[in-house]
């Protein structure tokens, strides 16, 4: 009974709180920096040479040279692979041509007329990253081709999301956020709308939010189930350092 006394006291104390939180619901901004990540015409890839990093998987095809021809070899973390007959070759930074034609020069020690083709068989250096409220949140594989809807797809939104409110985030090199937009993926899926089905670049963020009933079942968590272990109710990255506070509040108390 205290303990329902107490419950029913912490909501209603929390009331004014919550009723911000649904007053909000709905209003959160639209990021408009749509011509930074659409261009036109509109490119099927990215529009830089995809150049190879650590861990990529390359694999090497060649009909004259057999000891080298089917190889496959992740690049290791010097930027070197060891090719077969012709020993370590430094690779990273270089696209599959610029490699292809220098084993060819090596090759022509061994063959006369040697030919090399490089591919990529793994991408995995560059990343593109999915966060908030999907089912499979994380890192993916960048390859140039990523889209806005394909990450989504793969992603796999949960009931939870706002599919109208998704955010493309976009960091310079140095890590600073430089340009962000935001998408209706209701639109491309209901009306087939592809206009802002933006093609990524390494190091994007796609952050999908809470719809409006999941932000107020999370400040009726909150309130409600104080004791819960924090990392359960952090939803995003504006969270974190909510929730962060919180949790260092209640121990200096």
């Amino acid at each position: 009974m205290n303990s329902h006394r107490h419950a029913t006291r912490s909501f209603l104390a929390a009331m004014p709180a919550i009723a911000a939180v649904w007053a909000t619901l709905g209003c959160s901004p639209v990021y408009t920096d749509y011509g930074s990540f659409m261009a036109e015409p509109r490119p099927l890839v990215a529009d830089t040479e995809y150049r190879m990093a650590p861990p990529d998987v390359i694999a090497i095809r060649s009909q004259r040279v057999r000891e080298i021809d089917g190889h496959r070899e992740m690049i290791r973390p010097d930027g070197r692979i060891n090719v077969p007959l012709l020993g370590p070759v430094f690779v990273t930074g270089k696209t599959c041509e610029q490699l292809g034609a220098e084993l060819e020069m090596l090759a022509q020690d061994y063959y006369d007329g040697a030919d090399v083709t490089v591919s990529i068989a793994a991408y995995n250096s560059k990343k593109v990253y999915v966060f908030g409220e999907v089912g499979r949140p994380g890192t993916y594989s960048y390859n140039g081709r990523n889209t806005v809807l394909g990450m989504m797809a793969a992603a796999q939104p949960t009931r939870l999301a706002n599919p109208s409110k998704i955010q493309v985030l976009r960091p310079n090199d140095e890590g600073k956020l430089i340009k962000r937009m935001t998408v209706d993926m209701n639109r491309m899926v209901r009306d087939g709308d592809m206009t802002l089905n933006a093609l990524l670049e390494e190091g994007d963020i796609i952050y999908v939010p809470a719809n409006a009933f999941a932000s107020v079942g999370l400040a009726f968590q909150q309130v409600l189930l104080p004791f819960n272990p924090i990392s359960s109710t952090v939803q995003g990255p504006a969270d974190i350092d909510t929730a962060a506070g919180n949790y260092a509040s209640a121990n200096n108390n």
